[in-house]
């Protein structure tokens, strides 16, 4: 098959004289794989844990919402020391993994996060 994902995106800004905006609909684009993963999951603070991804052998597209209202996340790289995502409390995220083996960690309190997970 060809073009299993379907995403929409949408940016907007607007303070005082200036404004912006940016949106994409309908992309499509291809994955190998046929694994997904939705799933909620409680992140610590102080210590990265892995991003839960079950059967999903190599991680691809992920929208992931913080659902804390006060604390943020941040997303690293397998060896779970330089976070390079940040998601704060009520964000969402999408975008395609780099890493197999993604870490997460709460900054100040634990957190919920919910995502989708796409094997690519």
């Amino acid at each position: 098959m060809a073009n299993e994902i379907t995403l929409s995106a949408s940016l907007a800004y607007s303070e005082g004289d200036v404004a912006a905006s940016l949106a994409f609909t309908g992309l499509q684009f291809d994955v190998t794989g046929n694994k997904v993963v939705h799933t909620v999951q409680s992140v610590a603070i102080t210590t990265d844990e892995p991003l839960v991804h079950g059967d999903v052998g190599t991680p691809g597209y992920i929208i992931i919402k913080n659902h804390d209202d006060a604390n943020f996340v941040s997303l690293s790289d397998a060896d779970g020391t330089t976070a390079c995502v940040k998601i704060k409390a009520g964000e969402v995220a999408m975008f395609r993994l780099a890493s197999a083996d993604p870490y997460i960690v709460a900054d100040t309190a634990a957190c919920i996060v919910e995502y989708l997970l796409i094997e690519d």
